[in-house]
């Protein structure tokens, strides 16, 4: 009898554990895809749609599950049982299993009341569009583009900074953009050589930069930023992230799950964990397939297959995209050229090198097209290779 594995979620952690899976395990696992969704959508590219230069790709899930041999079920997880090796839908259905793979995501919350948060859905896309269209016709010229202070990934704010900063250039409105965030400096969980080139961009791009300060709103259209209080029209803010709170699984006290680094849910036997549903503090879709491919190590190891599962040893991979040029930056490294191939958004080791064969097989471009400078590092690729 093939191992039952019970995958909870659409997004990129869930269906790289899914390829990996296959790959790794091949028919020793009987895999479930549970996901209310009926695609997987590629949310990163989601900060091009505001400006009409492109936009988040979907890639069926069914499409998938026909390519890879899992099944796809509609639903969302409401409740795990551990001991009975079951989860309960919020349909009320029940689901048996022999392992659990949890990546149903987090919670995104809107961190201030008189502001924009962009979650990348179709709603925050039509909003930061409607801002674009106000710059352009020079009806708004003051706007401020928040971090907000715990759990959030922060990297989409600077591209929609810098690409409303280039629209306003380009339609010679004097646009009095700024950007407040925690950080010691923009970016600099990417390692000092990434933060300050990002600090050089947006000099550059007139940006004013506030690191270091939790903001505050204290009025609509007044921010505080430090001593700086900011008299803005709009302003924009990155959505902060809460756990679910899965009830049967053990939760820190923000609700998401701990886990080990093999991706094992503590103190829940059989049930994994990997990406933004998690504890890991960085919460982005190259660590979340990074978490995946550890979890998938171990159960394909456990259900039989020649595997060697090796723990999850982060790497940060990441891709600051505008309109017109890209840095990619990695651990301590930055580039105006691809440091890894396929050079994806989103980094994953199974996922990577199978979406573009889709968007191959389906006359998409491969990847976005974008006047990429040459940059100074070396010149090694890290190839997302599959092992």
């Amino acid at each position: 009898m093939p191992t039952s594995v019970l995958i909870a979620g659409g997004g990129p952690a869930a269906v790289e554990a899914a390829l990996a899976l296959g790959r790794l395990a091949g028919d020793r696992v009987a895999v479930t895809l549970l996901a209310p969704e009926a695609d997987l959508t590629y949310r990163p590219l989601s900060v091009l749609s505001p400006f009409a230069a492109g936009g988040a790709t979907t890639y069926s899930l069914d499409r998938i599950a026909a390519d890879v041999g899992f099944t796809h079920l509609r639903g969302r997880l409401a409740s795990v049982d551990p001991v009975a090796h079951e989860v309960t839908t919020v349909a009320g259905s029940r689901l048996s299993y022999d392992a659990l793979l949890i990546a149903s995501g987090a919670r995104p919350v809107e961190p201030f009341a008189a502001a924009t948060a962009f979650t990348g859905s179709k709603t925050a896309q039509e909003r930061l569009h409607g801002i674009v269209q106000d710059i352009e016709e020079g009806y708004l010229k003051r706007i401020a583009f928040v971090v907000p202070p715990g759990t959030t990934w922060p990297l989409p704010l600077y591209e929609l900074a810098l690409m409303l900063a280039e629209r306003a250039f380009q339609m010679g409105v004097d646009a009095q953009i700024h950007l407040v965030t925690p950080e010691a400096g923009p970016l600099d969980l990417f390692g000092e050589d990434a933060s300050t080139e990002l600090s050089f961009l947006l000099a550059q791009a007139g940006i004013m930069l506030h690191a270091g300060v939790e903001a505050e709103i204290v009025a609509p259209g007044r921010v505080r930023a430090g001593e700086t209080l900011l008299d803005v029209e709009r302003i924009v803010s990155a959505p902060r992230l809460e756990g679910p709170k899965l009830p049967g699984l053990p939760a820190d006290p923000a609700g998401f799950l701990p886990t080990d680094a093999h991706s094992r849910v503590l103190g829940a036997p059989d049930v994994y964990a990997a990406g933004d549903v998690t504890d890991y503090p960085v919460k982005q879709g190259g660590i979340a397939c990074q978490q995946a491919d550890a979890a998938a190590a171990e159960i394909a190891a456990r259900a039989g297959a020649p595997v060697t599962p090796e723990p999850f040893t982060p790497v940060l991979r990441g891709m600051l995209l505008t309109e017109r040029w890209a840095r990619y930056m990695r651990s301590g490294e930055v580039a105006g050229r691809a440091l890894w191939w396929p050079p994806a958004k989103i980094a994953g080791r199974e996922l990577a090198g199978y979406v573009e064969g889709l968007d191959a097989a389906d006359g998409r471009p491969a990847g976005t097209p974008v006047n990429v400078p040459l940059g100074t590092g070396t010149d090694a690729i890290e190839v997302l290779g599959r092992v």
